[in-house]
């Protein structure tokens, strides 16, 4: 019971998110709605239909967004970190440069990054007090499973109008494969710092989950898909880089 009024007490604390934080979120959120919904299909361009397709798509944002940042901070409190949002302007604007000009066909989901800072506190009895590469590893993969997983959940729902869950899910894979990517400002570059076989071999099951759960097959096609893309990635990786290196 005292555990758990603990954890309560530190979720209470420390996963609550900052008026910056939210502002950039909301900023974030916007702008990668734009991206989503500027090409919503059509041949002709039609203001009520765009809108309504805009205002699904900043709803899709939001709802692979929040649980990602909620999930990075879960995982750094659990290993005594503080977990905060950092934004990536500069993904936001190459997300709305490609999407202006490719017509809204290519989709770049970049907005931020988890900082963690050590909450000493908290970690007392730890061996070691500085901050590690594979902690923080260990924060940033978690957000862009959290979509993967998400975007599984999503397809689950038939309930829902098809193209509400098309872009529940479309979204979800689209944020967390290109967070995963290694480049500064991104969750993937703190993941390939923390371990590289563990990077290739993530990104690989992530990227096989995407492919053939998009593609509609059978559960059973789709774990099978994973396994063996992230084989392939992690063979890939080891023969043209760490082989040489």
């Amino acid at each position: 019971m005292i555990d758990a009024y603990n954890w309560i007490d530190k979720v209470r604390r420390y996963v609550s998110f900052s008026r910056d934080e939210l502002k950039w979120l909301a900023v974030s959120i916007v702008l990668m709605g734009f991206i989503v919904g500027f090409n919503d299909g059509r041949e002709k361009f039609e203001i009520g239909p765009w809108l309504i397709n805009l205002m699904i798509s900043m709803a899709a944002v939001s709802l692979a967004v929040f649980p990602h940042e909620i999930v990075h901070r879960i995982v750094g409190l659990e290993q005594g970190y503080k977990t905060s949002f950092r934004p990536f302007f500069y993904g936001l604007l190459a997300g709305l440069i490609l999407s202006f000009m490719s017509y809204g066909k290519i989709i770049f989901l970049a907005y931020g990054n988890a900082f963690i800072n050590i909450i000493e506190k908290h970690r007392l009895g730890y061996f070691r007090y500085q901050l590690g590469y594979f902690h923080y590893g260990t924060v940033s993969l978690m957000g862009p499973v959290t979509n993967i997983l998400l975007a599984i959940f999503f397809k689950t729902m038939t309930f829902l109008p098809e193209p509400l869950v098309h872009k529940l899910v479309i979204v979800n894979i689209l944020l967390g494969l290109t967070m995963m990517l290694p480049l500064p400002g991104m969750d993937g570059l703190q993941v390939l710092y923390a371990s590289r076989w563990v990077y290739f071999l993530s990104y690989g099951a992530m990227a096989g989950i995407s492919i053939f759960l998009y593609k509609g097959f059978a559960w059973w096609v789709v774990i099978l898909g994973a396994i063996l893309t992230a084989l392939i990635f992690w063979l890939g990786f080891y023969y043209v880089i760490e082989k040489k290196l």
